[in-house]
């Protein structure tokens, strides 16, 4: 006998469980414990546990989904759906039903799956999410039920990954130059938007400015995102690259490849050994920009989407 609810607190294992278990059918078996999982997610000050579903089979969860809702928007970001390879396919259509239905119920009119760049979810750098690339392509399981479910491709990203043990600056005339003429400034900066903060509040957040020495001119900034060493949800080896504060989605200027370049040349003496960011793969100097830097592309995702009406599920 099949029932979907919602999440209480002693489903907290299985629901961590189910996690590994599902990613462990596209890609390597994320290292994820309980204590992480609470603190990236459940422990989110806008967490709500009315917009995670559990579905049983006969007293057992094998399947759950989680729902979150943007501050005055008419969109939720449908951030993980993860069941069981035996006996959950059955209940992971039903259940994404349901969550529709109170989505709709809710007044929502969009759902967009996968997190993306994360800056509001708390998913971000939980392996295997990382900085977010949507619905990897690879989750061939998840990627058939939405499309059943008529969610459409929306658009396609790339995750992009790249070793800083040993790593060496693309040279070129622009990084000699910039390297005379420029300092490198940092800062770790808490966001202004509560929401973001609370959502990023297991990671450190550090702006990085490239300055011209003589004017004071900013010339680039950039922001890294490393694991926060008290709580480490994401492995303190990695970081994340976030291109948020760049004006523009096209290729990178001389001054941001020469920032870029030069902290990932330090980031091996702080033991941060790989790097990552997401890029649409329609940004196609973007992509070859930080091919430049030596990035390589890892597992692509795809931004899934669906419009509701009063006529969904």
């Amino acid at each position: 006998m099949s029932k979907i609810r919602p999440f209480r607190n002693a489903d907290l294992p299985r629901l961590v469980d189910l996690w590994v278990r599902h990613a462990s059918a596209y890609t390597a078996a994320p290292e994820i414990s309980v204590s992480m999982f609470e603190q990236a997610v459940l422990a989110r000050n806008f967490f709500n546990p009315a917009t995670l579903l559990v579905a049983e089979i006969d007293g057992y969860v094998h399947a759950w989904c989680h729902w979150i809702g943007l501050p005055d928007a008419d969109e939720v970001i449908l951030a993980a759906v993860c069941y069981s390879p035996e006996g959950g396919a059955a209940i992971a259509a039903p259940l994404l039903e349901e969550a529709e239905s109170r989505i709709l119920a809710a007044g929502a009119k969009r759902i967009v799956a996968g997190p993306l760049r994360d800056r509001d979810c708390g998913y971000a750098g939980l392996a295997p999410i990382g900085h977010g690339a949507g619905v990897p392509e690879a989750d061939s399981r998840l990627t058939s039920l939405l499309r059943n479910a008529g969610y459409d491709d929306h658009h396609a990203v790339e995750r992009l990954r790249v070793s800083t043990a040993p790593y060496r600056l693309p040279v070129s005339r622009e990084a000699l130059q910039l390297g005379r003429t420029t300092r490198i400034q940092s800062q770790r900066v808490i966001p202004d938007d509560p929401r973001h903060a609370s959502a990023m509040s297991h990671l450190d957040v550090e702006r990085h400015q490239l300055v011209d020495h003589r004017s004071g001119a900013e010339l680039a900034e950039i922001e890294l995102w490393t694991s926060d060493p008290e709580v480490q949800v994401m492995m303190p080896s990695d970081a994340i690259l976030d291109f948020t504060p760049v004006a523009t989605d096209g290729a990178l200027d001389p001054p941001h490849l020469f920032l870029i370049g030069s902290l990932l040349r330090t980031l091996a003496n702080r033991r941060i050994f790989h790097v990552e960011t997401a890029v649409d793969r329609d940004h196609e100097d973007r992509i070859e920009s930080l091919r430049k830097l030596h990035f390589q592309l890892a597992e692509p995702g795809i931004r899934m989407e669906k419009l509701l009406d009063e006529t969904s599920p």
